[in-house]
């Protein structure tokens, strides 16, 4: 089923808390790819709380890079960048390929290197499956969007009905198939 190809993710988690970075560390990730908007904050916060922090600290701790991508502007991802330490990539155009292939090339790495964690199908798993990474989607933080997400969280909500029908998903069913 094509469909199923392209929008369901390697792991299906409620949040990023819940991921098992040693696990990712075991299977050679090198490149760990982080959304903003509704995966490390919500998208009207514009500081990382300590939990968010904790968590770009933890992806290094095990040897992985954090590289946050974002459809976002450069004034914002910049500054959340600056405060977790870590290199990012602003108004990715995701799901496009063309910022993921630079980070392939920036970092010298293989898709099967890297992983994306993001809370929309139609951007984050999306992209992430067109380049053959690890993908994992994570339940929004928030329940409020910005006007693009708004757009992308109707046609995932059609997406997501077709795949519950065709039983290749229900949603706060979570799976790990790493």
């Amino acid at each position: 089923m094509m469909i199923a190809k392209y929008f369901l993710p390697t792991c299906y988690i409620k949040h990023y808390k819940d991921l098992d970075l040693n696990q990712l560390e075991s299977r050679g990730i090198k490149i760990f790819i982080v959304d903003v908007d509704n995966t490390l904050i919500s998208h009207e916060v514009h500081e990382l709380d300590n939990e968010a922090i904790s968590f770009i600290q933890a992806i290094k701790k095990h040897h992985m890079i954090p590289v946050i991508v974002s459809n976002n502007v450069k004034e914002r991802v910049s500054e959340v960048a600056k405060q977790g330490q870590c290199d990012y990539f602003s108004f990715a155009l995701k799901p496009l390929k063309r910022k993921y292939k630079a980070i392939l090339r920036k970092y010298n790495c293989k898709s099967s290197e890297v992983c994306v964690i993001g809370d929309q199908l139609i951007t984050d798993v999306l992209g992430g499956n067109r380049m053959k990474f690890i993908t994992i989607l994570q339940d929004p933080i928030s329940n409020k969007d910005n006007t693009s997400g708004k757009v992308t969280r109707f046609i995932e909500t059609m997406i997501f009905n077709y795949l519950e029908k065709k039983n290749k998903w229900r949603k706060q069913q979570y799976y790990d198939n790493l």
